[in-house]
């Protein structure tokens, strides 16, 4: 079984529902969001996936973490 560069973040579990109820009632209808230190990528692929009506760009400085966002994008890709 060949693994991928996902990481993850135990918290991101236990805080992005929090964090969605938040950004539904902050964000305007559509637009575009720019997650600057966006870590493994597990965000940006929940939030997007229940905003669809924003484009969500997440960066990070770190290589080993901008591989991960890939991955976790390639994933929920594959999977839905």
């Amino acid at each position: 079984m060949t693994q991928d560069a996902r990481q993850y973040a135990p918290a991101t579990e236990r805080n992005r529902e929090p964090i969605l109820e938040i950004l539904l009632q902050v964000l305007p209808q559509s637009g575009t969001i720019l997650e600057i230190a966006s870590g493994t990528g597990e965000h940006a692929v929940f939030f997007a996936s229940r905003l669809s009506s924003h484009l969500w760009l997440p960066t990070d400085a770190n290589l080993e973490l901008r591989a991960s966002i890939i991955a976790w994008t390639e994933h929920v890709r594959f999977v839905d």
